[in-house]
């Protein structure tokens, strides 16, 4: 019951148009939000505008796609009319700094985005683009780039930062009962081991979390009120297991490859 489904077409420059049209259909006909990868790089807009004359936003505009709930990837190179639509249409951005600056994508406009009214959640893009699973690192980046990006010191503080990670995210995955400690939200908590020396002096715990926390930090997990992780060991997997696995298929792809 803590599952929440989407569809995934990848992007535009790998699911052609008629591929699009069907997981629309498929979308209304099972009443489904959708996850696509929208205008990461700006090689992937230039390639859309030359083959259809219309950006990944207009296009995905154009096909139908944002009559359903939409959770767009990265969302870099966007200009002022797609952020217009997306903000029409309610499309949700998963901001992704992180696995952005690694491949070099570019920043992406967050800040004109926000302003817009658009949803921007925080992710990672997975291990596989960025190394990291750490939400923390992911507030840290987004509360420092757009700083640097937009020469103001405020651009986006770190309270903004955490609810990126935190409640805007949950919006994005089409929860409006998570990401709070309110009556009535799910009971998805952590405890922030607050011991190290990265967490003293203690005069802002929202700026400490924001630009000195780490994943590492996180002493215990509570999903819906169950808990996963205590005392920072995991309840529910078995890790040594999960390594040996891990080992076994590393060694594998090498000695394939």
């Amino acid at each position: 019951g803590r599952f929440k489904v989407m569809l995934g077409p990848h992007a535009p420059y790998t699911c052609p148009p008629e591929y699009i049209k069907k997981v629309r259909d498929a979308a209304e006909k099972y009443n489904i939000p959708i996850h696509i990868h929208l205008c990461e790089t700006k090689g992937e807009v230039d390639n859309c505008l030359k083959k259809y004359g219309l950006t990944p936003i207009a296009l995905m505009d154009n096909l139908g796609l944002f009559e359903r709930p939409i959770l767009a990837a990265h969302c870099v190179h966007v200009n002022n009319n797609d952020i217009k639509i997306m903000a029409q249409k309610h499309v949700c951005v998963a901001h992704n700094p992180g696995s952005n600056l690694k491949l070099a994508s570019g920043i992406a406009p967050v800040i004109k985005m926000r302003n817009s009214g658009i949803t921007v959640g925080l992710g990672t893009d997975s291990a596989a683009s960025n190394n990291k699973l750490d939400m923390f690192a992911e507030m840290r980046l987004a509360a420092l780039i757009h700083k640097a990006n937009n020469y103001d010191p405020f651009a986006v503080t770190a309270k903004e930062a955490i609810d990126m990670g935190t409640i805007e995210g949950a919006k994005c995955l089409g929860y409006d009962n998570l990401g709070k400690l309110e009556p009535g939200y799910l009971a998805d908590i952590i405890l922030i081991d607050q011991s190290g020396f990265h967490w003293h002096p203690r005069f802002d715990s929202i700026s400490l979390a924001a630009y000195a926390g780490n994943s590492m930090d996180v002493d215990t997990v509570m999903i819906n009120g169950n808990l996963v992780m205590q005392n920072k060991e995991l309840l529910t997997i078995d890790t040594e297991r999960v390594f040996a696995e891990v080992s076994r298929v590393t060694k594998e792809l090498y000695s394939f490859t």
